[in-house]
């Protein structure tokens, strides 16, 4: 059973206007096991946002292919909590109930099942570095330039832009000027096309195109090879470009909502990504076993 928060197509409604997950939040991942009946070690990892008032969002799976499980609770002030886990149908699957050591390294305690007669404990170890919510936490930190022309005028000490909602349509070409930039939000603009412009950027690990009227992506991204997270939801994508396959160390990827009938082979080479959303596309059953079995070990959200 491994977590990943809210089911992160909810948390990255949140993400990807990149400034509502800000500094006020603290995001955790742990691996560790449930202890099954039969005395086996169930591996999980597990992803929590704690929020201003101490409310956990969530989630986790265990098998890949069976998604991942969303999680809601509460931290108490000394380091208890209890979390409701439900499915996409919102039908509680079971509870967690524990402490945080004191840093927050460890996590003990009780999985129940729903009628609360199969109880199992659970430990989990705080990692660092190797998810998505590593990088989420860190740029959600950074100052964030909200005009590009500045951006571009002080591009030296540019870490991240912001500048959602503002009928941008296409990048000026001093862009490249950017060379220490890592986190840029392009979310609710008018691009037709994924920028070119980008593809300059190679310090990049996180872009958010949400809710644009993105119709093609050409070849060009794939000189992202630094990306962690993109987010393309909400457009009007048909198909990707075979250099997709070029983002090799892509831990997070949002399609949902676009026109997508298929994905290209070359998706088989995403061997890092953890998870992937392509909900609400045009796939077909016999798709959906095809990209299941390129990416084994991808929570894929259809």
């Amino acid at each position: 059973m491994r977590t990943y928060l809210i089911t992160l197509i909810g948390l990255f409604s949140a993400l990807t206007s990149f400034g509502q997950v800000k500094k006020c939040c603290e995001t955790y991942v742990y691996e560790g096991y449930i202890l099954t009946k039969q005395n086996k070690k169930l591996t999980i990892n597990l992803n929590f946002l704690v929020l201003l008032d101490s409310t956990i969002v969530g989630s986790y799976h265990y098998i890949p292919k069976n998604g991942s499980l969303k999680l809601v609770g509460h931290l108490n002030k000394d380091n208890s909590f209890e979390l409701v886990e439900r499915d996409n149908n919102e039908t509680v699957t079971g509870f967690f109930k524990g402490n945080l050591t004191s840093g927050k390294s460890n996590i003990t305690g009780i999985w129940s099942s729903p009628k609360k007669d199969k109880n199992f404990k659970f430990k989990l170890d705080k990692t660092i570095g190797k998810s998505y919510w590593d990088y989420i936490h860190k740029n959600r930190s950074l100052y964030e330039y909200k005009d590009i022309r500045l951006a571009i005028l002080e591009n030296k000490k540019v870490l991240s832009i912001d500048v959602a909602g503002q009928d941008i349509n296409k990048l000026p070409g001093e862009i490249f000027k950017l060379k220490n930039i890592v986190s840029f939000n392009l979310l609710g603009n008018k691009f037709k096309k994924f920028p070119k412009e980008l593809s300059s950027l190679k310090t990049l690990n996180e872009i958010s195109m949400s809710s644009n009227e993105l119709a093609f992506v050409g070849p060009e991204i794939g000189r992202l090879e630094n990306l962690r997270i993109l987010i393309l939801n909400f457009n009007r994508i048909k198909s990707l470009p075979k250099e997709i396959g070029q983002l090799t160390n892509l831990l997070y990827l949002e399609l949902g909502r676009n026109q997508l009938t298929t994905l290209p082979d070359e998706i088989r080479n995403l061997t890092s990504l953890q998870e992937l959303h392509i909900e609400n596309n045009n796939i077909s059953e016999r798709e959906k076993k095809r990209i299941q079995n390129l990416l084994p070990n991808c929570v894929i959200h259809f």
